[in-house]
């Protein structure tokens, strides 16, 4: 698939810009801080040259499969939609790659991309696609709205491999680029009442019998032929599965009528199974498989596999399971089929092996790898953080969640991340550990507001404010109310035209702008485990590791789990303290004649709200903003130079305000 582009590491936090005015820094300890900037700071993103071409490497020694060629190059000409689908192992790869290269694409202006879609679902689908035509900064992170808006216009051929969607889905994936072409490749039937529907079988057996041949690196003689074509036909022409078989009987030196003997009593389900039994694998190939199945058909690199297999045994057995065909290398990564996950989950316990994966990817991320690497293992790693979910490996799921999520921001993987943070969630209500709650309310709430789904942020971040008002948590409740804040600002409402109209300016709790941006907090211990190749040892027995260490999260009672108010502000007796460290806030400095709104403050306490008028400098007050703060003991309201913000970038004018006390809101409010 085409990945984006990332440059540097990330170390301690991640800034993403967006289109409507919106910027998020995610890292801080407390929880994500969602600003506005200015239009004029924008990122923008431009179409890469015509025609776009990205192409899988050509499968030049396909076998049959005539009829199905020809049925995609009629749908191609004209300009019908097509879904190929079929078991996996058929070779439903192998023929789109072949496809990708024979394809007529001249009418295409826009050229065409073959991306292989494993794990993405839909929003993180579309973000591949927008980042196969345009270019951006890697900050850059654009909604879902203005993805499909960019792709009206493309006209390319597509190629969708391993697609994992529903059927709604994959039909919305063709609208979000009505003037392209879709082929879709996936183990179900993706189109229904459209297109042209390719049911991907077996070989014939002719061509089962070539296929045969030449895994096997000899010609058959004409009884074993015969024998052959049973085998084939055992197999119904799964492509995989016969090579498997050939390979088995290269290596191990098996004689046809024994191998057809092996496998008459066996489903197609259980064939793998059988080949590992034939070939007679070690201990220590064994474990290479459990590992492999315990990673869900996962690609696993060569660096993981090393670090688990510390005696290096795992790099010299895996390169026999590869010529046996039962492990799959991608150089240098390595996986296997989904099937061979189901014969290998059914017969072995793979629980250990799934600690294991568990154990050692927490740690890993806590040495904080290149962002490249973790992108390049992000299937593993979500795989890993998905299944300890499953088994309710609780902590776990919030220490790998904590050390997964900003790389999926970064990653622009937003849909991933939004699952991330709905597992940690989950493990957080159920170890009754009430500030995680909160934290993984807050990034919802974050991430929502960013995208624009203000009814869906204002929930979310409403019961974030909930809890950590109840527990105390008076910094995180201070970066909470900051978007709350935020939010309010984005929804207010807009009265008459450009030439005449009312907005409210709001800023509140100065406090949660003053926050310094921690790093994140190193999870655990870096451990490596001594691995022993005792052949006592059974073949899913994994190497003796221990646990992360951790620091676990406070537990708290669950009685604090209120219903979200409607009332962002909250209405207690706010503590007027002056702030420690004020720090600008830009809020909209491309508003004209902002000296001329009215400028006041409001504070709300449980006797009410109270307004009172602010002073709004056209000029910087002399000879800072601090000192008027300091001096006069109010909120500054106005223009300041030369301003360093949040975002790292030095604006020539800013329009700002300096908080003095905490849980202060300031408005403006102007009409032309």
């Amino acid at each position: 698939m085409t990945n984006v582009s990332i440059g540097g590491d990330v170390t301690d936090s991640v800034m993403v810009f967006g289109n409507d005015n919106y910027v998020v820094k995610i890292g801080d300890v407390n929880g994500g801080i969602v600003n506005i900037i200015k239009p004029s700071d924008k990122p923008e993103y431009t179409a890469r040259s015509s025609p776009v071409t990205v192409r899988p490497r050509a499968f030049a020694s396909l076998l049959d499969r005539e009829k199905e060629s020809d049925s995609i190059e009629k749908a191609v000409q004209s300009s019908v939609p097509v879904s190929v689908w079929g078991e996996q192992g058929v070779g439903k790869t192998a023929f789109i790659r072949h496809m990708t290269h024979s394809l007529d694409i001249a009418s295409f202006t826009s050229g065409i991309i073959y991306l292989d879609t494993s794990g993405l679902e839909y929003e993180d689908l579309l973000q591949a696609l927008f980042d196969s035509f345009f270019e951006s900064d890697t900050s850059y992170k654009p909604t879902t709205a203005e993805i499909i808006l960019a792709l009206q216009n493309i006209k390319a051929l597509i190629i969708l491999d391993d697609l994992e969607v529903g059927q709604d889905e994959a039909t919305a994936i063709l609208d979000a680029a009505p003037n392209s072409l879709f082929i879709l490749s996936s183990t179900e039937r993706s189109l229904w009442g459209e297109g042209e529907v390719i049911t991907l079988q077996g070989l014939p057996e002719n061509e089962s019998i070539k296929l045969f041949e030449k895994e096997l690196s000899r010609a058959l003689n004409d009884q074993e032929k015969i024998i052959a074509a049973k085998i084939c036909a055992l197999l119904k022409g799964h492509p995989l599965s016969i090579l498997q078989a050939a390979s088995l009987a290269r290596d191990t030196g098996s004689s046809m009528d024994e191998l057809l003997g092996k496998l008459t009593n066996e489903t197609i389900n259980d064939v793998s199974m059988t080949y590992m039994d034939m070939a007679k694998l070690s201990v220590s190939e064994k474990q290479i498989l459990a590992l492999l199945a315990a990673a869900g058909g996962n690609i696993i690199s060569l660096e993981h596999i090393k670090g688990i297999f510390k005696d290096g045994s795992g790099q010299n057995d895996i390169q026999r399971l590869i010529t046996l065909g039962l492990v799959q290398a991608h150089s240098p990564r390595f996986s296997i089929t989904d099937a061979l996950v189901a014969s290998v989950a059914a017969a072995w316990d793979l629980t250990s092996w799934q600690d294991v994966l568990l154990n050692y990817t927490i740690n890993w991320l806590g040495q904080q790898p290149a962002s490249a690497l973790v992108e390049e293992s992000s299937g593993l790693l979500i795989h890993t953080l998905k299944t300890a979910g499953e088994r309710k490996k609780w902590r776990e799921v919030i220490q790998l969640g904590h050390a997964l999520e900003k790389f999926m921001v970064l990653f622009k993987r937003w849909q991933t991340w939004s699952d991330i943070l709905n597992w940690i969630l989950t493990a957080a209500k159920a170890l009754n550990d009430s500030k995680t709650q909160a934290w993984a309310l807050h990034q919802l709430g974050s991430r929502a507001l960013y995208l624009g789904y203000a009814s869906e942020a204002k929930t979310f971040l409403s019961q974030a404010l909930n809890i950590r008002q109840v527990i105390g948590d008076k910094a995180g409740l201070a970066i909470t109310q900051h978007n709350i804040n935020t939010l309010n600002g984005i929804i207010a409402p807009l009265k008459g035209n450009a030439s005449g109209c009312k907005k409210y300016l709001t800023y509140g709790c100065g406090t949660a702008i003053g926050l310094t941006i921690l790093t994140v907090i190193a999870l655990a211990a870096i451990f490596f485990w001594p691995f022993s190749g005792n052949n006592d040892v059974t073949p899913t027995e994994p190497p003796v590791v221990s646990s992360p260490t951790s620091t676990p999260s406070p537990t708290l009672v669950s009685t604090i789990t209120k219903t979200p108010t409607d009332i962002v502000t909250r209405t207690s007796s706010p503590t007027l303290t002056p702030t420690a460290t004020p720090t600008p806030v830009l809020l909209y400095d491309f508003v004209e004649r902002a000296d001329e709104a009215y400028w006041f403050n409001v504070l709300q306490n449980s006797d009410g709200e109270f307004q009172s008028d602010l002073t709004f400098f056209s000029e910087p007050f002399s000879p800072n903003p601090e000192t008027y703060l300091s001096e006069f003991g109010n909120n500054y309201a106005g223009w300041d130079f030369s301003v360093p913000l949040m975002n790292g970038r030095t604006y020539k004018k800013v329009l700002l305000t300096y908080p003095y006390y905490e849980r202060l809101k300031v408005f403006g409010d102007y009409e032309k």
